[in-house]
Protein backbone atom coordinates (compact mmCIF):
# COMPACT_ATOMS: atom_id res chain seq x y z
CA UNK A 1 0.00 0.00 0.00
CA UNK A 2 1.00 3.41 -0.78
CA UNK A 3 2.11 5.49 2.09
CA UNK A 4 0.08 8.53 1.86
CA UNK A 5 0.04 9.54 5.36
CA UNK A 6 3.17 12.22 6.93
CA UNK A 7 2.49 10.90 9.94
CA UNK A 8 3.25 7.54 9.14
CA UNK A 9 5.99 8.91 7.33
CA UNK A 10 7.49 10.24 10.49
CA UNK A 11 7.24 6.91 12.67
CA UNK A 12 9.09 5.38 10.21
CA UNK A 13 11.84 7.87 9.32
CA UNK A 14 12.64 8.17 13.29
CA UNK A 15 12.74 4.31 13.19
CA UNK A 16 14.82 4.46 9.83
CA UNK A 17 17.09 7.52 11.75
CA UNK A 18 17.67 4.89 15.05
CA UNK A 19 18.73 2.01 12.96
CA UNK A 20 22.29 3.47 11.89
CA UNK A 21 22.47 5.69 15.67
CA UNK A 22 23.08 2.01 17.80
CA UNK A 23 26.37 2.06 16.23
CA UNK A 24 27.84 5.30 14.74
CA UNK A 25 27.96 8.02 18.32
CA UNK A 26 28.17 11.51 17.39
CA UNK A 27 27.28 11.07 14.05
CA UNK A 28 23.52 12.26 14.01
CA UNK A 29 24.34 15.31 11.37
CA UNK A 30 25.33 12.48 8.70
CA UNK A 31 22.85 10.15 9.68
CA UNK A 32 20.45 12.45 9.02
CA UNK A 33 22.08 14.10 5.37
CA UNK A 34 22.14 9.98 4.02
CA UNK A 35 18.34 10.39 4.72
CA UNK A 36 17.74 13.31 3.14
CA UNK A 37 19.73 11.93 -0.10
CA UNK A 38 17.41 8.87 0.47
CA UNK A 39 14.12 11.31 0.20
CA UNK A 40 15.20 13.66 -2.27
CA UNK A 41 14.06 13.97 -5.81
CA UNK A 42 16.09 15.13 -8.48
CA UNK A 43 15.44 16.47 -11.87
CA UNK A 44 17.71 14.80 -14.27
CA UNK A 45 17.60 14.19 -18.40
CA UNK A 46 15.68 11.84 -20.13
CA UNK A 47 15.75 11.49 -24.23
CA UNK A 48 11.95 13.28 -24.16
CA UNK A 49 12.23 15.66 -21.74
CA UNK A 50 13.13 16.04 -18.00
CA UNK A 51 12.60 13.01 -15.44
CA UNK A 52 13.34 12.40 -11.63
CA UNK A 53 16.30 10.68 -10.03
CA UNK A 54 18.27 10.49 -6.69
CA UNK A 55 20.33 12.79 -4.87
CA UNK A 56 23.54 10.79 -5.47
CA UNK A 57 25.82 11.77 -2.15
CA UNK A 58 29.51 11.86 -2.08
CA UNK A 59 30.69 11.10 1.53
CA UNK A 60 34.60 12.24 2.12
CA UNK A 61 36.10 12.23 5.46
CA UNK A 62 39.69 10.02 6.91
CA UNK A 63 39.64 6.58 7.75
CA UNK A 64 38.36 5.04 10.52
CA UNK A 65 35.90 7.34 10.78
CA UNK A 66 32.44 5.37 10.19
CA UNK A 67 32.02 6.12 6.43
CA UNK A 68 31.61 2.80 5.46
CA UNK A 69 29.41 2.19 8.80
CA UNK A 70 26.85 4.11 8.30
CA UNK A 71 26.31 3.81 4.92
CA UNK A 72 26.02 -0.15 5.53
CA UNK A 73 23.70 0.64 8.26
CA UNK A 74 21.92 2.84 6.66
CA UNK A 75 21.12 0.89 3.42
CA UNK A 76 20.39 -2.28 5.10
CA UNK A 77 17.34 -0.79 7.27
CA UNK A 78 15.71 0.04 3.52
CA UNK A 79 14.45 -3.34 1.62
CA UNK A 80 16.41 -2.98 -1.30
CA UNK A 81 18.27 -4.32 -3.69
CA UNK A 82 22.15 -3.40 -2.88
CA UNK A 83 24.93 -3.36 -4.76
CA UNK A 84 29.12 -2.99 -3.77
CA UNK A 85 32.12 -2.58 -4.74
CA UNK A 86 35.41 -1.79 -2.59
CA UNK A 87 37.35 0.47 -4.80
CA UNK A 88 40.84 -1.22 -6.33
CA UNK A 89 43.04 -0.05 -8.69
CA UNK A 90 42.86 -3.42 -11.06
CA UNK A 91 39.22 -3.31 -11.72
CA UNK A 92 37.13 -3.19 -15.00
CA UNK A 93 34.65 -1.34 -16.08
CA UNK A 94 32.47 -4.76 -16.35
CA UNK A 95 33.47 -5.52 -13.10
CA UNK A 96 30.84 -2.76 -12.41
CA UNK A 97 28.05 -3.33 -15.45
CA UNK A 98 28.71 -7.16 -15.38
CA UNK A 99 29.43 -9.37 -19.11
CA UNK A 100 27.80 -11.31 -21.50
CA UNK A 101 29.21 -15.00 -21.40
CA UNK A 102 29.74 -17.83 -24.02
CA UNK A 103 29.69 -21.68 -23.62
CA UNK A 104 31.91 -22.96 -25.79
CA UNK A 105 30.65 -25.90 -25.76
CA UNK A 106 26.50 -25.40 -26.19
CA UNK A 107 27.33 -22.08 -27.35
CA UNK A 108 24.76 -20.28 -24.73
CA UNK A 109 25.24 -16.88 -24.56
CA UNK A 110 24.50 -16.11 -20.73
CA UNK A 111 24.48 -12.45 -19.10
CA UNK A 112 25.45 -11.79 -16.09
CA UNK A 113 24.66 -8.65 -14.66
CA UNK A 114 27.49 -6.81 -12.34
CA UNK A 115 26.83 -5.13 -9.02
CA UNK A 116 25.65 -1.61 -10.82
CA UNK A 117 21.84 -3.37 -11.55
CA UNK A 118 20.91 -2.26 -7.89
CA UNK A 119 18.81 -0.01 -5.90
CA UNK A 120 21.30 1.86 -4.02
CA UNK A 121 24.99 1.50 -5.20
CA UNK A 122 27.65 1.86 -2.32
CA UNK A 123 30.99 2.66 -4.21
CA UNK A 124 33.67 2.56 -1.02
CA UNK A 125 37.08 4.26 -1.77
CA UNK A 126 35.75 5.19 -5.72
CA UNK A 127 38.80 7.17 -5.83
CA UNK A 128 41.03 3.73 -5.82
CA UNK A 129 39.46 2.98 -9.30
CA UNK A 130 40.91 3.67 -12.42
CA UNK A 131 38.81 6.45 -14.61
CA UNK A 132 37.34 4.17 -17.24
CA UNK A 133 36.12 2.02 -14.33
CA UNK A 134 34.41 4.87 -12.69
CA UNK A 135 32.94 5.84 -15.93
CA UNK A 136 29.46 3.46 -16.50
CA UNK A 137 29.27 4.23 -12.95
CA UNK A 138 29.23 7.89 -13.37
CA UNK A 139 26.68 7.42 -16.76
CA UNK A 140 24.30 5.72 -14.93
CA UNK A 141 24.04 8.27 -11.87
CA UNK A 142 23.10 10.76 -15.19
CA UNK A 143 21.50 8.81 -17.96
CA UNK A 144 19.36 6.31 -15.48
CA UNK A 145 20.80 3.13 -17.71
CA UNK A 146 23.65 0.85 -17.27
CA UNK A 147 25.17 -0.49 -20.55
CA UNK A 148 26.68 -3.35 -21.56
CA UNK A 149 28.10 -4.44 -24.47
CA UNK A 150 26.06 -7.49 -25.81
CA UNK A 151 25.77 -9.93 -28.75
CA UNK A 152 23.47 -9.60 -32.00
CA UNK A 153 22.96 -12.99 -33.07
CA UNK A 154 21.26 -11.48 -36.15
CA UNK A 155 23.47 -9.17 -37.63
CA UNK A 156 26.67 -10.64 -36.16
CA UNK A 157 27.97 -7.64 -33.94
CA UNK A 158 28.21 -6.66 -30.73
CA UNK A 159 25.86 -4.01 -29.53
CA UNK A 160 26.06 -1.34 -26.47
CA UNK A 161 23.05 -2.24 -24.77
CA UNK A 162 20.94 0.02 -22.27
CA UNK A 163 19.61 -1.23 -19.25
CA UNK A 164 17.71 0.94 -16.87
CA UNK A 165 17.96 1.75 -13.19
CA UNK A 166 16.37 0.10 -11.50
CA UNK A 167 12.66 -1.22 -10.42
CA UNK A 168 11.99 -0.86 -6.66
CA UNK A 169 10.96 -5.03 -7.14
CA UNK A 170 10.95 -8.39 -8.61
CA UNK A 171 7.87 -8.12 -9.78
CA UNK A 172 7.79 -7.63 -13.68
CA UNK A 173 4.84 -5.20 -13.83
CA UNK A 174 7.19 -2.97 -11.55
CA UNK A 175 7.24 0.65 -13.05
CA UNK A 176 8.73 2.95 -10.51
CA UNK A 177 12.62 3.08 -10.31
CA UNK A 178 14.92 3.80 -7.81
CA UNK A 179 18.68 4.14 -8.08
CA UNK A 180 21.28 6.06 -6.35
CA UNK A 181 24.97 5.80 -5.74
CA UNK A 182 26.38 6.28 -2.35
CA UNK A 183 29.99 6.83 -2.72
CA UNK A 184 33.31 7.19 0.22
CA UNK A 185 36.40 9.17 -0.71
CA UNK A 186 39.76 9.19 1.61
CA UNK A 187 41.26 13.01 1.00
CA UNK A 188 44.97 11.72 2.57
CA UNK A 189 45.97 9.48 0.53
CA UNK A 190 47.39 10.05 -2.96
CA UNK A 191 49.34 7.01 -3.98
CA UNK A 192 47.38 4.49 -6.18
CA UNK A 193 44.10 6.77 -5.75
CA UNK A 194 42.38 8.63 -9.45
CA UNK A 195 40.58 11.83 -7.97
CA UNK A 196 36.94 12.53 -9.32
CA UNK A 197 37.45 15.68 -11.32
CA UNK A 198 35.27 18.76 -10.95
CA UNK A 199 32.91 17.03 -13.70
CA UNK A 200 32.58 14.16 -11.98
CA UNK A 201 32.08 15.85 -8.49
CA UNK A 202 28.95 17.84 -10.34
CA UNK A 203 26.65 14.24 -11.03
CA UNK A 204 26.44 14.03 -6.63
CA UNK A 205 23.55 16.06 -5.14
CA UNK A 206 25.30 16.23 -1.61
CA UNK A 207 28.72 16.03 -0.04
CA UNK A 208 29.26 15.70 3.70
CA UNK A 209 32.16 14.30 6.28
CA UNK A 210 31.16 12.34 9.44
CA UNK A 211 31.94 15.32 11.47
CA UNK A 212 33.49 15.47 15.13
CA UNK A 213 31.87 14.19 18.21
CA UNK A 214 31.99 15.23 21.62
CA UNK A 215 34.19 13.60 23.91
CA UNK A 216 30.76 12.68 26.26
CA UNK A 217 30.23 10.54 22.24
CA UNK A 218 33.87 9.22 21.62
CA UNK A 219 33.30 7.61 24.79
CA UNK A 220 30.11 5.54 24.07
CA UNK A 221 32.33 3.84 21.27
CA UNK A 222 32.95 0.54 23.33
CA UNK A 223 32.51 -2.94 22.27
CA UNK A 224 29.51 -3.13 25.32
CA UNK A 225 27.95 -0.68 23.86
CA UNK A 226 27.38 -2.21 19.86
CA UNK A 227 28.00 -6.17 19.83
CA UNK A 228 24.78 -7.97 20.25
CA UNK A 229 22.87 -4.87 18.49
CA UNK A 230 20.65 -5.49 15.00
CA UNK A 231 19.57 -3.70 12.26
CA UNK A 232 16.13 -3.85 11.71
CA UNK A 233 14.15 -3.39 8.15
CA UNK A 234 11.81 -0.33 8.92
CA UNK A 235 11.05 0.84 5.25
CA UNK A 236 10.76 -0.37 1.68
CA UNK A 237 11.37 1.60 -1.81
CA UNK A 238 7.72 2.42 -2.49
CA UNK A 239 7.88 4.07 1.00
CA UNK A 240 11.05 5.72 0.20
CA UNK A 241 9.23 6.80 -3.37
CA UNK A 242 5.85 7.74 -1.18
CA UNK A 243 8.14 10.50 0.73
CA UNK A 244 9.81 11.81 -2.57
CA UNK A 245 6.12 12.80 -3.30
CA UNK A 246 5.73 14.19 -0.51
CA UNK A 247 8.70 16.41 -0.92
CA UNK A 248 7.64 17.40 -4.44
CA UNK A 249 4.45 19.54 -2.41
CA UNK A 250 6.72 21.64 -0.12
CA UNK A 251 6.85 24.59 -1.28
CA UNK A 252 9.82 27.18 -1.07
CA UNK A 253 9.62 30.75 -0.33
CA UNK A 254 10.65 33.70 -2.35
CA UNK A 255 13.18 35.02 -0.38
CA UNK A 256 14.61 31.24 -0.25
CA UNK A 257 14.83 31.29 -3.95
CA UNK A 258 16.05 34.39 -3.72
CA UNK A 259 18.92 33.48 -1.83
CA UNK A 260 19.50 30.52 -3.80
CA UNK A 261 20.03 32.62 -6.92
CA UNK A 262 22.87 34.78 -4.78
CA UNK A 263 24.47 32.19 -3.29
CA UNK A 264 24.73 30.40 -7.21
CA UNK A 265 26.15 33.98 -8.63
CA UNK A 266 28.65 34.72 -5.30
CA UNK A 267 29.71 31.13 -5.96
CA UNK A 268 31.92 32.93 -9.20
CA UNK A 269 34.84 35.50 -9.70
CA UNK A 270 33.31 39.29 -10.88
CA UNK A 271 36.00 37.95 -13.86
CA UNK A 272 33.43 35.49 -14.94
CA UNK A 273 30.64 37.84 -15.41
CA UNK A 274 31.33 38.82 -18.76
CA UNK A 275 31.73 35.40 -20.51
CA UNK A 276 28.36 33.68 -18.27
CA UNK A 277 26.40 36.69 -17.85
CA UNK A 278 27.06 39.27 -20.86
CA UNK A 279 27.96 41.56 -18.40
CA UNK A 280 28.35 42.33 -14.72
CA UNK A 281 25.40 40.95 -12.32
CA UNK A 282 24.56 43.23 -9.28
CA UNK A 283 26.30 41.37 -6.24
CA UNK A 284 24.00 41.37 -2.85
CA UNK A 285 27.09 40.36 -1.05
CA UNK A 286 29.77 42.51 1.36
CA UNK A 287 32.35 44.33 -0.41
CA UNK A 288 34.90 41.74 0.68
CA UNK A 289 33.63 38.55 -0.30
CA UNK A 290 34.02 39.54 -4.10
CA UNK A 291 37.96 39.96 -3.32
CA UNK A 292 37.82 37.14 -1.53
CA UNK A 293 35.90 34.99 -4.58
CA UNK A 294 38.15 36.66 -6.97
CA UNK A 295 41.47 35.56 -5.57
CA UNK A 296 40.45 32.22 -4.48
CA UNK A 297 37.89 30.65 -6.60
CA UNK A 298 38.21 29.62 -10.45
CA UNK A 299 34.94 28.24 -10.86
CA UNK A 300 31.55 27.90 -8.83
CA UNK A 301 28.04 26.31 -9.30
CA UNK A 302 26.72 25.37 -12.29
CA UNK A 303 23.15 26.09 -13.51
CA UNK A 304 22.19 22.14 -12.77
CA UNK A 305 23.14 23.18 -9.06
CA UNK A 306 19.81 25.13 -8.78
CA UNK A 307 17.80 22.19 -9.29
CA UNK A 308 19.51 20.24 -6.32
CA UNK A 309 20.22 23.02 -3.71
CA UNK A 310 15.29 23.71 -4.74
CA UNK A 311 14.95 20.00 -4.03
CA UNK A 312 17.25 19.86 -0.91
CA UNK A 313 16.05 22.89 0.91
CA UNK A 314 12.58 21.22 0.60
CA UNK A 315 13.44 17.84 1.63
CA UNK A 316 15.49 19.43 4.50
CA UNK A 317 12.68 21.32 5.31
CA UNK A 318 10.03 17.85 5.38
CA UNK A 319 12.90 15.61 7.35
CA UNK A 320 13.09 18.62 9.78
CA UNK A 321 9.87 18.70 10.25
CA UNK A 322 9.46 14.61 10.72
CA UNK A 323 12.59 14.93 13.19
CA UNK A 324 11.76 17.96 15.22
CA UNK A 325 8.14 18.01 15.85
CA UNK A 326 5.50 15.95 17.42
CA UNK A 327 2.23 17.92 15.88
CA UNK A 328 0.35 16.37 13.40
CA UNK A 329 0.77 16.92 9.89
CA UNK A 330 -2.72 18.23 8.59
CA UNK A 331 -1.30 19.05 4.93
CA UNK A 332 1.58 18.78 2.81
CA UNK A 333 0.55 21.93 1.00
CA UNK A 334 0.70 23.97 3.69
CA UNK A 335 4.93 23.46 4.60
CA UNK A 336 7.41 25.97 3.09
CA UNK A 337 10.70 25.50 2.98
CA UNK A 338 12.64 28.87 4.46
CA UNK A 339 16.04 30.45 3.87
CA UNK A 340 17.29 28.73 7.25
CA UNK A 341 16.55 25.48 5.13
CA UNK A 342 18.47 26.80 2.49
CA UNK A 343 21.06 27.90 4.57
CA UNK A 344 21.17 24.79 6.08
CA UNK A 345 22.02 22.34 2.78
CA UNK A 346 24.39 24.93 1.36
CA UNK A 347 27.08 23.95 2.24
CA UNK A 348 25.92 20.20 1.17
CA UNK A 349 25.57 20.96 -2.17
CA UNK A 350 28.12 23.46 -2.90
CA UNK A 351 31.54 22.24 -1.36
CA UNK A 352 32.09 19.65 -3.37
CA UNK A 353 31.32 21.47 -6.77
CA UNK A 354 33.36 24.57 -5.84
CA UNK A 355 37.02 24.80 -7.69
CA UNK A 356 39.68 26.35 -6.12
CA UNK A 357 42.79 28.50 -7.47
CA UNK A 358 46.21 26.83 -6.85
CA UNK A 359 47.28 29.67 -4.79
CA UNK A 360 44.41 28.82 -2.14
CA UNK A 361 46.37 25.30 -1.13
CA UNK A 362 49.34 27.92 0.54
CA UNK A 363 47.04 30.13 2.21
CA UNK A 364 44.98 26.90 3.49
CA UNK A 365 41.73 27.89 1.71
CA UNK A 366 39.71 24.97 1.02
CA UNK A 367 36.03 24.32 -0.58
CA UNK A 368 34.29 24.61 3.73
CA UNK A 369 35.78 28.02 4.01
CA UNK A 370 34.77 29.60 0.71
CA UNK A 371 30.92 28.14 0.91
CA UNK A 372 30.99 29.46 4.79
CA UNK A 373 32.14 32.92 3.71
CA UNK A 374 29.24 32.99 1.01
CA UNK A 375 26.91 32.47 3.70
CA UNK A 376 28.15 34.23 6.13
CA UNK A 377 28.74 37.20 3.66
CA UNK A 378 25.90 37.01 1.28
CA UNK A 379 22.97 39.55 1.82
CA UNK A 380 19.45 37.95 3.02
CA UNK A 381 16.40 39.28 2.28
Amino acid sequence: MALTDPNEARYKTRKLIAQPSQFIFGGQKPIFTIVLAFYTPIPKDSPMGKGWACAHTLLIDLPGTGKTALLNYASSAIQAKLGRIDGRPDYMPTDFTGREEKDTLTKTRTLLKGPLHCNIFFADEINRTPPKTQAPMLGAMEGGNVYMNIFNEIEKRIDSSPFPLYPISADPNETRMYFIVIATMNPIEFEGTYPLSEAQKERFTISCDMGVPTREEEDMIRPENVMGKRVEVVMNLGEVLDIQEMVKKVKLSKDAYELKMRYVENSWPYSRDNTRFGGLRERHAKKDLAKFINEFVTSGCSRRRHYHMIMAAKSHRLLSLFLESDQPIENLDNIVATVDDMKAIAPLTMEHVIRLEPRSLGENITEKDVVRKIIEDTEVL
